[in-house]
């Protein structure tokens, strides 16, 4: 773990073991750990500990599933004998905000399942938590911020619904003697005190890279880059567009939102700025789309708009991007709370039920309204006959290797694009030929607790952005949100959880090669070969400060979504050549008594538009 390894071996290492995957050869751990206690790796502790992405178990039975492996197993199904008004798939936002809805329409007493493949319920709003120095420090897995609602809009409704006692946070006090320095309070806020690190292939020695701290403000100056470069990317920080500035979508639908729809965000960019492509591709990318897992070389410049004209009215300049302590896992628990009363002790409150603990033993009791199924991964969802006339639906679901069956009135397929192809067995055609429009992408989140980060207030700056084919691309210090137990002050001795955010854009390649390359690169790398590149990485990083990797380093988990991001491509939403667009195929109805949400169908992954498909859905299945 502690010996070196250079950029250049990790990256030759993994895309040879990518080859390797697409070749079918299965991953090797070393001869004294399981596969699985070489691929997870450490998890933390508390309610997440042993569900941190998608951990190996899951992974494996997914890509079974895919392979058609349980094919034989859904005809020997134990029939549970059990009959539900709703069950959903999928425990995330969109599944348990099914559910929520189902039950408000029914007057809270119809018979509720959600299943999920996972350990705890949240998709991925879920936490990770440390102890250091006896004190616990979280982070989040991956859903991260929300805006403040507008008063009686959307978004606030669905909050109030869910017990959301507040529209912003208070967060941490400055502590310590030494002078403060300003702190974002999202993972994407950028204060004056915020560095830029280029690696060595900018000009330097053989391990040296060059810091700029507060390089907007300094114009770039003292960067390795031409001049016409920093021209460049002045020019696009500033907004300083060519000629007039351009009109901007009003509303989803509209002729500006349908033009940038048949363009790349590469080309948007170029053209809005006047600068170069490999600009975009060297500096912007994949940060400049990262909202949607790739770069802006194969994403529909809509792409950049969709949030803001799908909920025009949310959002605070005052106040800015808000963040549980632990990212959107707050919602994930409040919607728990609000099905299954037991499932957290105390009242729903915010500051409850973010601090107390999942009762895991209540949320499969028989006899409440709601059950929430955990560990069970659904293998086949098929209307009993003919789906214009079924009278239920048939939910074949495994627990390890043990396949069970439980019927449904109505269904709604909460989980990704990716999986959903493949559990519906009676899906038709045009709902098959649009799924095969949808392109995923991965990512990797790796939350680093360190005993302190005075490193970085010795190079003054409290977030940085480095370039040069290092993993990731930021990393910040934020102050939390005083919910629950949080400490009400923090500073640079405090401890604190560093995250990093790994996507894998390869620009030039087509949209689906990117995608499969950056699984096959995320699958086949082991928990110690990217623990010993993130330790080198920040090593020699913030050398400066005095960082030694060992000494300051508390612990390390990594987050794989090996599906993490939906991919518009130009065309994704409205359609193209008269067509319409493949999300609308599948939301203009039911499949019989099939239902589709998730946040893949408004093509912009928010734990709003999770929300808001998921209401859609339920609403196509009032009458089932």
């Amino acid at each position: 773990m502690h010996e070196p390894i250079s950029r250049r071996d990790f990256l030759n290492g993994t895309l040879l073991a990518s080859a390797g995957l697409v070749l079918g050869r299965p991953f090797q751990a070393p001869a004294t750990r399981s596969p699985a206690e070489a691929w997870n790796g450490y998890g933390g502790v508390g309610d997440y500990a042993r569900a941190h992405g998608n951990m190996y178990d899951v992974m494996t039975t997914a890509h079974r599933l895919r392979d058609g492996a349980f094919d034989r197993a859904i005809a020997n199904a134990i029939d549970t004998g059990e009959m539900y008004d709703l069950v959903a798939v999928g425990g995330g936002i969109s599944g348990l905000a099914a559910a929520v809805f189902f039950q408000k329409k029914r007057g809270g007493g119809a018979r509720c399942l959600v299943l999920d493949n996972h350990a705890i319920f949240g998709g991925e709003a879920k936490r990770n938590e440390f102890r250091v120095a006896g004190q616990t420090v979280v982070a989040h897995q991956g859903s991260a911020i929300f805006l403040v609602p507008q008063k009686g809009g959307y978004t606030d409704a669905f909050y109030n619904l869910i017990g959301m006692d507040r529209s912003a946070f208070p967060y941490q006090a400055w502590h310590g003697p030494s002078a403060e320095m300003p702190l974002g309070q999202s993972p994407y806020d950028e204060p004056r005190n915020y560095g830029f690190y280029f690696g060595p292939q900018f000009g330097g020695g053989e391990r040296s890279g060059v810091w700029v701290i507060d390089p907007w403000g300094q114009n770039l100056e003292g960067a390795p880059l031409t001049d016409a470069v920093k021209s460049e990317l002045l020019r696009w920080r500033r907004g300083d567009d060519a000629g007039p500035r351009p009109a901007r979508p009003i509303m989803e639908g509209d002729a500006i939102s349908r033009e940038l729809d048949r363009i790349t965000l590469e080309e948007h960019l170029m053209a809005l700025h006047q600068i170069s492509r490999e600009t975009v591709r060297t500096f912007l990318s994949p940060v400049e789309g990262g909202g949607y897992g790739l770069g802006p070389d194969v994403l529909s410049a809509y792409c950049n708009y969709a949030i803001e004209t799908q909920f025009p009215g949310d959002g605070d300049a005052a106040l800015g991007d808000q963040m549980f302590p632990d990212g959107n896992s707050g919602f994930a628990r409040l919607m728990v709370k609000t099905l299954i009363p037991d499932a957290f002790p105390g009242p729903r409150t915010v500051d409850a039920v973010w601090q107390n603990r999942v009762q895991l033993a209540a949320l499969d009791r028989a006899g409440q309204a709601t059950r929430i199924r955990l560990n069970a991964t659904v293998v086949r969802v098929a209307h009993a006959g003919d789906p214009a006339h079924a009278p239920h639906v048939v939910i074949t679901y495994v627990v390890g290797d043990r396949p069970f069956a439980v019927k449904a009135r109505a269904v709604v397929m909460a989980g990704g694009s990716w999986t959903t192809q493949h559990i519906v067995g009676d899906l038709p055609d045009s709902h098959r030929a649009a799924y095969a429009q949808f392109y995923r992408s991965p990512c990797l989140m790796a939350n680093i607790a360190v005993r302190h980060w005075r490193f970085l207030y010795k190079m003054g700056m409290s977030g940085c952005r480095w370039f040069g084919g290092s993993l990731g691309n930021y990393l910040s210090v934020r102050k939390q949100a005083t919910v629950g137990d949080i400490s009400p002050s923090f500073g640079p001795d405090s401890p604190t959880v560093l995250t990093i955010k790994v996507l894998f854009s390869e620009p030039g390649l087509s949209i689906g090669e990117q995608g499969r390359r950056g699984r096959a690169q995320l699958l086949r790398t082991s928990f110690a070969q990217y623990e010993r590149a993130f330790r080198e990485q920040l090593g020699d990083m913030f050398a400066p400060g005095g960082f030694d990797p060992r000494r300051d380093i508390a612990g390390v988990i990594l987050n794989r979504w090996g599906h993490a991001y939906v991919n518009p491509q130009p065309g994704f939403f409205f359609g193209t050549d008269g067509q319409p667009a493949a999300r609308d195929v599948l939301r203009n109805g039911p499949h019989g008594r099939i239902a589709f949400a998730n946040t893949d169908l408004a093509g912009a992954m928010d734990h709003r538009n999770s929300i808001r498909e998921a209401e859609r859905a339920v609403n196509q299945l009032a009458g089932a």
